[in-house]
């Protein structure tokens, strides 16, 4: 079975960051996906007419209760502040929310293992770039130097073969986890899957690529509006 990673959110409180970090190593994670596409909250109104979360009596049992003061994600994080994460971990370290090339570029000089094309999913900041419209630059600035994965609008397998035309070694999979967890259990996400995958195969077949690690680039034909 393949290992997981972790997505680390980043708090204020370093005792609590580091702690997490520490039990992650631990329980035998496989790498770490640092959260830089959310140095603060996003404004979200709808969220706001909900009624507050976390609801009376649930929490969660991998942070702290009733921190005082209350934790919060940390958004004065530097390139610095990754060295400190280096320090106290030996798990690969990939940043997830990176989308220039200039930023690609400081993520291979600081030493990561990889970079994560995102946009939150577009929740954070409207308007944002598309990720995969920016993966190209991406991919261009990190000349083979560190892997490159995407996220943001996977919801079939033609999704997933352009990403792969485009450069990314793989895809992270949000939304369509959920809709099938919710309509069906362990059972709905195994058939989100094997619906995603049968598509990918499929429209590997018509563009004559045998391999998803052999997706040529001339598959993708950008038409001007």
């Amino acid at each position: 079975m393949t290992k997981p990673w972790f997505q680390l959110y980043w708090f204020s409180d370093r005792e609590v960051t580091r702690s997490l970090v520490e039990r992650v190593e631990a329980s035998g994670f496989a790498a770490i996906a640092v959260t830089v596409d959310t140095p603060v909250s996003s404004w979200r109104e709808l969220e706001d007419r909900l009624p507050p979360l976390p609801s009376p009596g649930v929490w969660s049992d991998n942070l702290p209760r009733d921190a005082d003061p209350p934790l919060e994600v940390d958004g004065s994080l530097t390139w610095a502040s990754l060295e400190w994460l280096r320090s106290i971990t030996s798990l690969p370290i990939l940043l997830k929310g990176i989308l220039t090339a200039e930023d690609a570029k400081l993520a291979v000089e600081h030493g990561l293992d990889g970079i994560i094309v995102s946009n939150h999913g577009g929740r954070q900041l409207d308007w944002s770039q598309a990720t995969l419209d920016a993966l190209p630059e991406v991919v261009e600035a990190v000349d083979g130097k560190l892997e490159i994965l995407m996220d943001g609008g996977i919801r079939r397998g033609t999704d997933v073969l352009k990403a792969l035309a485009l450069g990314a070694r793989a895809v992270l999979i949000g939304r369509p986890v959920l809709w099938g967890l919710g309509a069906g259990g362990t059972d709905g996400i195994l058939r989100m899957v094997e619906l995603i995958r049968g598509e990918l195969v499929s429209a590997m077949g018509h563009v004559g690529v045998t391999s998803a690690m052999d997706v040529p680039r001339d598959i993708i034909v950008r038409q001007e509006r």
